[in-house]
């Protein structure tokens, strides 16, 4: 016997795609690591600034450490509001947070094309900041 697909009018299929919240939405978007688009939405939900700005600090940090993207770095600080030496402190500050609570993957070293060498995320840091009048970001 085939299964039974809900029908488009009215069925199961809608019933649950309704019974999505905001909330629901942003943390399967947190537990799927999507910390951008958490950021996102939790900007467009209104949520606490506190929230927010916890989304926002892991998109960054994501963006920074996980990925080690210079010019997407720089346009998310940008697009926070976010100076070059607020960046800095920010970052400083994740990254003792970091040392302490989780592991240490994420500031192992990685291939930075520009230097073509192997970069704990310390030295990408100081590459970043180095180079980040020359970062075009569009």
């Amino acid at each position: 016997m085939r299964p039974r697909w809900p029908n488009h009018s009215g069925g199961t299929f809608l019933r649950e795609m309704t019974e999505i919240t905001p909330e629901k939405e942003l943390e399967g978007l947190v537990s799927k690591g999507c910390f951008l688009r958490a950021a996102e939405m939790a900007e467009s939900t209104g949520l606490d600034e506190d929230v927010l700005w916890h989304y926002r600090h892991k998109a960054l940090w994501q963006m920074a450490a996980v990925n080690r993207n210079m010019p997407g770095t720089k346009k998310l600080a940008a697009a926070y509001g976010l100076n070059k030496a607020e960046l800095k402190d920010l970052l400083e500050n994740l990254l003792k947070t970091h040392n302490s609570e989780n592991d240490k993957r994420d500031l192992e070293p990685c291939y930075d094309q520009h230097t073509g060498d192997y970069l704990t995320f310390e030295q990408w840091m100081a590459q970043l900041f180095k180079r980040w009048d020359k970062l075009t970001v569009q």
